[in-house]
């Protein structure tokens, strides 16, 4: 069975944009701002980012069913002490580092 990803995304994309889902709504309803950050990459990923995220997505969702006008960007926060540590590994030509960079996710040698 050949599956059509293009077809698939089209058909979503018009979905969402149709049902504003992902535009915020200036009502006189009461608002929830929920974020989540997106996952660090200083380790591979694994169940514990999928327990992060649907958890988030849950609770956006129940907002949103008990009628509040919720605003949930993913990945909204963007800095932190693990990606300071992460670069100063990088920096220092960290063997382990580059190794996982590269066999975890395929980051190029000349990077």
């Amino acid at each position: 069975m050949e599956i059509r990803w293009n077809e698939i995304e089209s058909k979503w994309r018009k979905r969402w944009n149709d049902s504003k889902d992902f535009e915020t709504d200036p009502s006189d309803k009461e608002k929830k701002f929920i974020t989540v950050a997106y996952p660090y990459p200083n380790s591979p990923q694994h169940i514990g980012h999928g327990r992060t995220y649907t958890l988030a997505d849950v609770h956006a969702r129940f907002y949103r069913m008990k009628g509040y006008n919720v605003l949930f960007p993913m990945a909204f926060h963007y800095t932190g002490t693990p990606i300071l540590g992460m670069a100063k590994r990088v920096e220092a030509n960290d063997k382990e580092i580059i190794e996982n960079l590269k066999n975890l996710y395929g980051v190029p040698e000349e990077s």
